[in-house]
């Protein structure tokens, strides 16, 4: 993204030439041209710096009429605004960016391009770039072409550091991107953001409400499974004890009947039934899969966890397996599931301990298959002259963690 804009003449002429072009899409030309002369008086007025946001305003005749020289127009206003004292630049730029995300216009490309043109032109560590960037996201989430932006949202971490913005500022920023993400149908780009917005909060800052909509975000989002990253906020440590946490408990912890239980006495808070009822399911095999891996489970097993009828079940596997939290394989002939991984939905210490034994048992048939070689190796030794010696096991135990 790069725009240079070269305009070769004073700065007050630069003024009127704008004022000048403004007053001839008004239908002033030929007359005396009232706003050249408002504009005039208001530079020779101890209210001079107030002209840099009064021509910002006026120039929203910019988007209303069609005349060829309207980008050049605004190029020019770009470095007029730019050149404001540094006391009204701020305000400036802000009536800038506003005129072209709020007058009502078709020319939605213009928008986008002078607003890319006053970000670039502003220095890469200036505050304002926000100002500008907002403005661009509100333009191009009016047109319905906010895909075009989601490459460029990858950079907002870095951007954020390099215009030095404060901290509410961030939070305005991640609010905005979360709503216009959210409007356009992006449910899990839109939650990402949120919860940026929920990581800027500590222990002494914290936000009941922010942390209160992430979790039912969270729930409401299709394909978000990570319940247990949202513990690492210490906002949401805060609203234990509250009708949010426990619903995140639900989908941590909890299987299908205590969804239902919990979904039946809190029917405001539970708002997409459908969705959370796939959800937990998904939820419940991966944890039926975790239980039971490298183990045939039945279809009727499976069934009865989802409490759904066994003609159904192929469905769900599948399902799960798309959903990225099983790795499975499905024994149509004998009715059967074999799960190879499953995520964990927590990992405590009684996963830990699972995790030792398991490791422990396979280190255990290593070990044997081990043993069964080298007894074979000398047996085949043997029948030329030596005799069988069974090797002695010196492995080391796995530790795990407590």
């Amino acid at each position: 993204m790069s725009a240079n804009v070269f305009v070769q003449t004073t700065p007050e002429n630069q003024i009127l030439d704008l004022a000048s072009y403004i007053s001839k899409l008004r239908g002033e030309e030929g007359k005396e041209e009232a706003y050249v002369k408002e504009i005039k008086a208001l530079l020779a007025s101890d209210k001079k710096s107030e002209v840099y946001t009064k021509l910002a305003k006026d120039s929203s005749v910019l988007l209303t009429e069609n005349d060829k020289e309207v980008e050049g127009a605004f190029n020019l206003l770009v470095v007029i605004t730019l050149s404001a004292p540094e006391n009204n630049l701020a305000a400036s730029v802000q009536a800038l960016v506003d005129t072209l995300s709020k007058t009502e216009s078709q020319k939605t490309s213009l928008k986008q391009k002078i607003l890319l043109n006053l970000y670039n032109a502003l220095p890469v560590t200036s505050a304002l770039r926000y100002n500008a960037f907002v403005g661009l996201v509100d333009v191009t989430a009016q047109a319905d072409e906010l895909d075009s932006l989601y490459a460029q949202l990858e950079h907002i971490d870095r951007w954020v550091k390099q215009w030095g913005i404060d901290i509410e500022t961030e939070r305005n920023l991640y609010s905005n991107l979360s709503d216009k993400l959210r409007q356009a149908r992006e449910e899990k780009l839109s939650l990402d953001f949120l919860l940026k917005k929920l990581s800027t909060y500590s222990q002494e800052t914290v936000s009941t409400d922010c942390a209160k909509e992430a979790v039912t975000r969270a729930v409401d989002t299709e394909n978000f499974f990570a319940f247990e990253d949202l513990l690492q906020y210490s906002a949401i440590q805060k609203i234990k004890g509250t009708p949010e946490y426990e619903l995140l408990n639900v989908f941590l912890n909890g299987n299908l009947s205590t969804y239902k239980t919990f979904a039946a006495s809190n029917p405001t808070l539970v708002k997409d039934s459908e969705n959370n009822l796939r959800k937990m399911r998904l939820l419940s095999l991966a944890s039926l899969g975790s239980d039971n891996l490298a183990r045939e489970l039945t279809y009727a097993e499976v069934a009865k966890a989802l409490d759904i009828s066994e003609d159904e079940v192929e469905m769900w596997v599948i399902d799960v397996i798309r959903a990225g939290l099983v790795e499975a394989k499905l024994d149509q002939l004998n009715k059967n599931v074999i799960v190879h991984r499953s995520i964990y939905r927590v990992f405590g210490k009684e996963q830990w301990q699972q995790l030792g034994a398991r490791l422990n048992t396979w280190k255990d048939s290593l070990n044997e298959i081990l043993a069964i070689i080298s007894n074979a190796k000398l047996i085949a030794g043997g029948s030329q002259g030596g005799s069988a010696v069974v090797i002695e096991d010196k492995s080391v135990e796995v530790a795990t963690k407590n």
